[in-house]
């Protein structure tokens, strides 16, 4: 299980997160949604034990998140994914298997086909999406029980999409997994989040299940609810045009 308690997170004067609390059950997928700059990356990598917070804890298993003991249960695939000079998705495998002991490489091989990708290819030529979907198949090779995503539909074209949806509920339950899965898209959590959280203003301004919300908003998508919680309204735009 994966608990993170009144985590706030400065850059110098700036708050980053302020007293963030969530939890994430073994076997699901929590969505993450906010708009660009809302501090969903830094409340991962606070997650992943890249960032130490400011204040609170972050707890996996009842571990904190920084030691070497579940850092190598964890992944994180960023925003940006990085990739060593020169590599092939081969030798990016190489590289992880060292470090994850409970890496699958029937998992890898199976993923590489269906995200139709070849193994001995140089990273560096692949575009945006392409790439992506490397660190993407990597991350669910681990066997990490806590795996982070960050943007991670940008760049996929819809079957790539619909297909992330469908790993990504099935990763969780194969591994009693912890996913969270950011993204400033609440279309695209919609379909396979089982919990939301909604960070606005560097805060997290509520965290439901799925389930809680359509029975607090009956009749409503998850998309109108969202711009009733957290954006701005018509009303607020009256007074916006003046001449």
């Amino acid at each position: 299980m994966l608990e993170v308690r009144g985590v706030t997170k400065r850059y110098g004067s700036f708050v980053a997160i302020g007293d963030v609390s969530l939890r994430v059950e073994d076997g699901s997928v929590y969505g993450l949604v906010g708009y660009n700059g809302a501090g969903k990356t830094t409340l991962l990598k606070t997650i992943a034990g890249v960032y130490l917070p400011d204040e609170g804890e972050v707890l996996l298993d009842g571990c904190p998140a920084h030691v070497r003991r579940t850092s190598a249960r964890t992944f994180i695939v960023a925003d940006e994914p990085y990739f060593l000079p020169q590599a092939t998705p081969d030798s990016m495998r190489d590289y992880y298997r060292g470090y994850y002991p409970d890496w699958s490489d029937g998992t890898y091989r199976n993923l590489l086909r269906l995200f139709d990708l070849d193994g001995r290819a140089k990273v560096g030529g692949f575009s945006k999406g392409m790439q992506r979907q490397v660190a993407i198949l990597l991350g669910l090779s681990t066997g990490a029980r806590t795996v982070l995503l960050d943007e991670s539909f940008d760049g996929l074209d819809l079957s790539k999409r619909i297909l992330l949806k469908r790993l990504l509920r099935r990763y969780a339950a194969v591994r009693s997994a912890c996913v969270v899965l950011s993204s400033h898209n609440l279309r695209e959590l919609e379909d396979v989040a089982d919990r939301l959280g909604m960070i606005e203003g560097h805060r997290l301004i509520f965290d439901r299940t799925v389930e809680e919300l359509h029975g607090d908003y009956p009749g409503r998508s998850l998309e109108e609810i969202f711009l009733e919680e957290g954006e701005v309204r018509d009303d607020d735009l009256d007074a916006v045009f003046i001449w």
